[in-house]
């Protein structure tokens, strides 16, 4: 499976994470201004999705020549972002 897909299928469990105001909220922020998720939603993608051991989409970020866990976790804010914006 490619990186483009291990990290749509991250979706359901980022969204459980979220509520309803915070989705909202991070729905309607312009995509230039997503960096201010990083402290918060971008933590805890690091912690909960790419720093456990042996992590799959890690992997393929790495394989893909993405190595640090911040680019990796903004990269995936930014997916995220432009998926829910098209939910509503």
């Amino acid at each position: 499976m490619g990186l483009y897909e291990e990290i749509e299928k991250s979706y359901p469990r980022i969204m459980k994470t979220l509520s309803e105001k915070d989705l909202f909220v991070f729905k309607n922020t312009d995509s230039s201004e997503l960096n201010m998720f990083h402290f918060g939603l971008g933590l805890w993608i690091r912690n909960n999705l790419l720093y456990p051991e042996k992590s799959y989409l890690r992997q393929l970020f790495v394989e893909n020549g993405i190595e640090h866990p911040d680019d990796m976790s903004s990269i995936i804010i930014l997916m995220f972002h432009d998926y829910v914006s098209k939910l509503w």
